[in-house]
């Protein structure tokens, strides 16, 4: 909301610096920032033109003599196709400075000379989009004659100096001039004084045209119209148009324009039909039916059950709270006017606006709460506003299709326990003061007060609600400075936080790079990887259809990342992420937040280089990556990894589940190639685990021992085995057969191809034996070497080569 200082001053003293107040306002709580327009501007007058002939030289310029308040006029060279002679405009004179670093200079324009330039309101600092239509494609001509000379920037507000002041939804008071003019007053110590609005009494008259009904009055607590007669639409005076465009609202006509202004001044919207296209003259606050159909200017939006909407036999005028179509819309041909003033449900304004995508002023105020202690009020401005700018012949009395009562809140509150609560000591005159300064009624007994709030202050209900306003005005900044007392509270991250960062940290220092993604997937990206079975979660109001799940997996968001970097040439990626995942158990309502870790690798491990060659990632170099997490858990378990086709988006000769203890606490695997060209990457290996699984695990204790003082023995170890025998069987069984003075088992050579049976395959074994306390020999060695090929070829049927 962008409060000007110089409408502030129709209600309160303004003798600060915009600077100033912005910084006192925001010490009271409320963020605010000071913004002065068009300080770049000069040399910006008013001229009038006396004189208008084509240019010889060209087929849309023309020649203007015009009118500065100089001796003589001048002469200046515009292509505007509304320019005409006996128009008053803004003119730059020579040396005048415009937004955007342009300065005007006097020159020649196809030979004929130039000296200023005729502009249209963007040219001068007013927003396009907030023009007065008639305007968006040549200059601005004021309506009524101005004096020739005369600066342009009070008359069009170009230097209007305002606060901007960041609302918070608490705060929705501030979002109408006079409810800012409240919160600026009692910062300076200043009550506001306001002007009630009076209508010409002898055009009041009792009858009425329209009949309303209000179908759901629990959303609509409040709604009342005028009709206005015999108006004439037309332009509205300067005064309002330049107060509009500064709060980004585009000036429209007189009719439009009133409600919209009484919008800004007493933060409650007003809505505005052209009488005469109503059907049957009857309204009626319902919701639609589905398939129902909203006219807008630009599109027609198709409404379901839930939207609220405000509706004239069968034709839908608007939403309720967010906007109006077409149908009744007020033109340059209507004669008589019917004004709208209501108060509609919050939750059910905010939900249909973002539904059909249309949030905006109105919307914004009815979301965060409008004063219905004003409604009527509101309402009579309007009425008194169009009137005067359109003067109707009659006017109707209040069309009433739901009151509701406004009731100031009561808070009963205690001096000692305020005092307390700040750390001050105050008086209650001062208390009571400052209240007052606010605009509360008082009543003191003893120690207790009671406080009578507004209804414009309904953010207002308990006791610590006093607390804060009385701190906010005092200021924070007087408030003593005190070291907090009692228990202190040692920091530090829980352990299986602590598990987490060094599996974080495990990665970092492989090279990884970390990534952050959105918590949300679309319906797709939870079905292609749901690995733990879960049930979907789905937001009941998702900002897009790619945000409406909780994510299941860590995967797609991993997916997405490489995608947009192979999309730019960045192929070589090497990326991790340690973020929660949802699972919802079937028949439970909230989802478990799963704390996991993932990661995907794509491109060449190692680059080319004059020394190396490249290396492109493969299962096992991802393996490698797992394996070093899974070492550093420092988990009294045993790791697996069991080969598995079940995930329907991952390669299913390339993928395993890992265990461990026999349960599955992750994955790891190739992307299936259909699922790679689906999401345009190329070959990307990626892994999953389950950080609350592994941090469940029992840890083992790890004992110091000295190096070994006697030397191994190795034995080398080739076999043909049949393919379908994994390399995990076979080190397994070597370990279970090899004694306990077995250290190590590597393998060193696998072969399939030429010279080999088929279905079978070679591989070779590298095992080494240690006595840490005495020197091996080649009995003993022989001995345990004998039962490991034993027991190969009896389990694994192997022939030993």
């Amino acid at each position: 909301m962008k409060i000007s200082t110089s409408w502030l001053k129709e209600y309160i003293p303004v003798t600060h610096t915009v600077e100033e107040m912005a910084n006192k306002i925001s010490l009271t709580g409320i963020e605010s920032s000071p913004v002065k327009l068009g300080e770049e501007l000069t040399d910006l007058v008013v001229g009038h033109i006396t004189s208008v002939i084509a240019h010889p030289n060209s087929d849309h310029l023309k020649v203007c003599q015009v009118d500065v308040g100089e001796s003589e006029e001048i002469q200046i060279v515009c292509g505007a196709p509304n320019v005409a002679k006996g128009q008053y405009v803004i003119v730059a004179r020579h040396g005048a400075h415009l937004p955007n670093g342009v300065r005007i200079k006097r020159g020649k324009i196809r030979g004929q000379e130039s000296n200023g330039m005729i502009c249209g309101l963007d040219e001068v600092g007013v927003p396009s989009q907030y023009m007065p239509e008639e305007f968006a494609n040549g200059i601005y001509v004021f309506d009524d004659p101005q004096k020739p000379g005369e600066d342009v920037y009070d008359l069009l507000g170009l230097k209007d100096e305002m606060i901007d002041i960041d609302i918070t939804p608490n705060r929705a008071d501030t979002l109408g001039m006079r409810g800012a003019a409240w919160e600026i007053g009692a910062t300076y110590n200043e009550k506001p004084t306001f002007k009630k609005p009076e209508l010409n009494q002898t055009k009041v008259q009792d009858d009425a045209d329209v009949t309303v009904k209000v179908a759901e009055k629990d959303l609509v607590p409040d709604y009342l119209l005028r009709e206005l007669k015999g108006v004439t639409v037309s332009h509205s005076p300067l005064w309002m148009q330049r107060r509009l465009w500064n709060q980004n609202i585009q000036p429209v006509n007189n009719v439009v324009d009133a409600a919209n202004y009484v919008m800004i001044e007493y933060g409650q919207p007003i809505q505005a039909y052209d009488l005469d296209k109503l059907q049957d003259k009857d309204l009626t606050v319902r919701f639609a039916k589905d398939g129902d159909k909203l006219v807008l200017d630009d599109q027609d939006k198709v409404l379901d059950k839930n939207d609220l909407i405000v509706a004239s036999n069968k034709e839908i005028l608007g939403l309720a709270g967010v906007i109006n179509g077409k149908t009744a819309a007020v033109d340059e041909n209507t004669k008589n006017v019917l004004l709208e003033a209501g108060v509609f449900d919050g939750a059910t304004v905010r939900k249909t606006a973002q539904r059909h995508d249309l949030r905006g002023d109105d919307s914004n105020r009815f979301e965060k709460g409008v004063d219905n202690g004003i409604v009527d009020e509101a309402l009579l401005r309007a009425t008194q506003l169009v009137d005067q700018n359109s003067d109707a012949t009659t006017i109707s009395k209040d069309i009433v299709g739901n009151y509701t009562k406004a009731e100031p809140t009561v808070i009963k509150g205690s001096i000692n326990h305020i005092n307390h609560l700040m750390g001050l000591d105050l008086s209650s005159d001062e208390i009571l003061d400052i209240f007052d300064r606010l605009g509360f009624e008082t009543e003191l007994s003893g120690d207790d007060v009671t406080v009578t709030i507004p209804t414009r202050r309904w953010d207002m209900t308990i006791e610590a609600d006093l607390v804060e306003e009385v701190n906010r005005i005092y200021g924070y900044e007087n408030l003593p400075n005190t070291l907090p007392a009692g228990m202190e509270t040692r920091g530090g991250y829980s352990k299986k936080r602590e598990l987490s960062n060094k599996l974080r940290d495990i990665l970092l220092g492989a090279g990884m790079d970390e990534v952050i993604n959105f918590s949300l997937l679309s319906k797709k990206e939870v079905e292609d990887f749901n690995t733990i079975h879960t049930e979907y979660t789905k937001l009941l109001h998702p900002m897009t259809e790619d945000h409406e799940y909780l994510r299941n997996s860590l995967i797609p968001g991993l997916v997405r990342n490489v995608a947009y970097n192979q999309a730019r040439k960045n192929d070589n990626l090497k990326i991790f992420e340690q973020a929660r995942i949802f699972d919802r158990p079937t028949g439970q309502a909230r989802p478990n937040e799963v704390s996991y870790i993932s990661g995907a690798v794509s491109g060449d491990v190692v680059v080319d280089s004059w020394n190396t060659q490249a290396q492109k990632v493969d299962f096992y170099y991802v393996k490698g990556i797992v394996d070093e997490l899974l070492s550093f858990t420092n988990s009294d378990a045993t790791f697996s990894y069991e080969a598995t086709d079940e995930y329907k988006n991952l390669h299913p000769g390339q993928t395993a589940k890992i265990l461990a203890n026999d349960q599955v606490i992750g994955l790891i695997g190739k992307l299936h190639p259909d699922y790679q060209k689906s999401q345009n990457v190329s070959d990307t290996f990626v892994f999953e685990l389950n950080i609350d699984l592994l941090y469940e695990l029992n840890s083992k204790n790890v004992k110091a021992q000295s190096a070994p003082k006697y030397p191994a023995v190795t034995r080398d170890l080739a076999i043909l085995v049949g393919k379908d025998i994994n390399n995990s069987q076979i080190i397994a069984d070597i370990f279970a057969n090899g004694g306990k003075y077995l250290q190590d088992v590597n393998i060193f050579d696998v072969y399939q191809g030429k010279n080999i049976q088929p279905n079978h395959k070679s591989l070779g074994y590298h095992l080494e034996f240690l006595n840490p306390n005495d020197t091996l020999t080649d009995e003993e060695v022989e001995k345990a070497f004998s039962l490991v090929k034993e027991s190969l070829v009896q389990k694994f049927n192997v022939e030993i080569r």
